[in-house]
């Protein structure tokens, strides 16, 4: 567990802390990642020290910025916040006192859609509207309703937990993951939504999603790099998903690096999402099932070519299917739990 785990992770002794986001017009005229790279820098050195840890969203020519921490720093933080030219019209869209939901310092994310700073405005401007009117959205919740394009389906629904169905998938070699996303919107004809995930140290990862209408409610499908599981927005948002795919290999080496990461990934999590193997030759679901089984994890079994997109999902919608029963109530988002396994 590293220092930042232990002083304020779901282990820790640490009792609630207070949370804001906002919203703010970017006045950036060079690189974007290359400026987010310098927030990073500077938040990383002013947050870390006082318990505040920082999630940033580029987006349309907006920011969407979620903090949390003991209310003093954070309040100096938003001061200084305020004051920094790099953004303007600055719009409050969330406030609340509640256990952590990032699990590091920092986050940040870019995401790339085909959305002009007006409809980014428009979203804010209906969001904030409901706030001021005395709804409560949880900071996920927020999140989301920020950065999913007006368009998709489901954009105004976000909150309704009989709305949505979300699923991750992440492959344990090569890009089926995001393969199988883009298939997805081939199939169903709509945009997918690509995005970079950043932490306080680490390189940039690639994470895409597509949302279509099926079945009667709005189906969200996230690949994620191998790499972004470990991240504090990656795993704030876990506890949204009914299903983890895991779109497995013949090595079975990397097949246990990727259900370690996994495994880590859920640490805390009191209703962990239930794991889908898809492999190609049954015999291959004996480990996963097995490690998923020490640790109290539902581990359903699909059997395609993982590298297979369409035959991949044919096994796996079924599967899904179940969502009822496996989902997580929205409402218990961001909640502390045990270490899986004890």
């Amino acid at each position: 567990m590293d220092p930042w785990d232990q002083a304020h992770g779901a282990a820790s002794a640490e009792g609630p802390v207070a949370r804001i986001m906002y919203a703010s017009q970017a006045a950036i005229r060079h690189s974007v990642y290359q400026e987010m790279e310098r927030i990073r820098a500077s938040a990383v050195k002013h947050n870390e020290p006082a318990g505040i840890a920082t999630a940033l969203l580029h987006q349309s020519g907006w920011f969407v910025q979620w903090k949390e921490g003991p209310a003093p720093a954070l309040q100096k933080i938003m001061d200084r916040v305020a004051g920094d030219v790099r953004h303007f019209d600055l719009r409050v869209v969330h406030r609340s006192r509640g256990p952590r939901l990032l699990s590091g310092p920092w986050s940040m994310a870019i995401v790339q859609c085909g959305e002009t700073p007006a409809d980014m405005e428009m979203r804010v401007q209906q969001l904030k509207h409901q706030v001021d009117e005395g709804l409560q959205f949880s900071p996920a919740a927020v999140w989301r309703r920020l950065s999913t394009p007006m368009k998709h389906p489901g954009a105004t629904r976000q909150q309704d937990p009989d709305a949505f169905q979300r699923v991750l998938v992440c492959g344990a070699s090569g890009m089926g993951s995001f393969d199988l996303v883009a298939w997805l919107g081939e199939e169903h004809q709509v945009d997918v939504v690509h995005r970079r995930f950043a932490g306080a140290v680490e390189r940039d990862v690639g994470t895409d999603y597509v949302d279509f209408e099926q079945e009667g409610r709005v189906w969200r499908v996230i690949a994620m790099a191998r790499h972004g599981l470990h991240l504090p927005l990656t795993r704030a948002f876990i506890p949204d998903y009914s299903h983890f795919v895991l779109l497995l290999s013949i090595d079975q080496e990397r097949n246990e690096q990727l259900l370690q990461r996994v495994l880590r990934a859920y640490e805390f999590l009191p209703h962990p999402p239930a794991l889908i193997g898809v492999v190609s030759r049954p015999e291959m679901h004996a480990l996963p099932a097995a490690l998923a089984r020490r640790h109290g994890i539902p581990y359903l079994r699909a059997l395609a070519d993982s590298r297979d997109p369409q035959a991949s999902w044919a096994e796996v919608q079924p599967l899904l299917m179940h969502w009822q029963q496996a989902a997580n109530s929205s409402l218990m988002s961001g909640t502390g739990g045990m270490r899986i396994g004890q």
